[in-house]
């Protein structure tokens, strides 16, 4: 038969709470270090393209000016007015094919740059090139 023994002694009810506490900062260490990177930004100087190519056929440019404005093959579009632009060149690249490329100046603000490149998207456009320039027209000055 089993025999078991009642003992009531404060040593067999208490916890240790070491490692609770050692968890509870880590966690805390691991959150602050987190909203820290989240925060901040990486400032980037992308390389020149050393594989570029001149592209040939129907190109449309899609510039992306400094100051975050738009200019879509030629004509200064306001921010209102991009999506109507792209889904009418998407539209008529279905029956006469052509490129949408893709110029931004390197000082254009980057959520500028994804409401564009995401227009392209939402209206159909397939294929979205990013134009570069050579390292031998970036030395030149205009």
């Amino acid at each position: 038969m089993l025999h078991f023994d009642a003992k009531t002694t404060d040593e067999a009810c208490t916890f240790d709470l070491t490692p609770l506490i050692d968890i509870i900062f880590i966690l805390l260490l691991f959150f602050i270090l987190a909203a820290a990177f989240a925060v901040r930004g990486l400032s980037l100087d992308l390389p020149h393209a050393q594989s570029s190519q001149a592209l040939s056929g129907r190109v449309v440019e899609l510039h992306l000016l400094a100051d975050g404005t738009f200019v879509i093959d030629g004509v200064p579009t306001p921010r209102e007015e991009v999506r109507m632009r792209i889904q009418n060149l998407v539209r008529h690249f279905r029956t006469n094919p052509g490129l949408l490329v893709l110029k931004a100046a390197p000082a254009a603000p980057v959520e500028s740059l994804i409401f564009l490149v995401d227009e392209v998207r939402l209206q159909g456009g397939e294929k979205l090139h990013i134009g570069t320039a050579s390292p031998t027209s970036a030395h030149e000055k205009p």
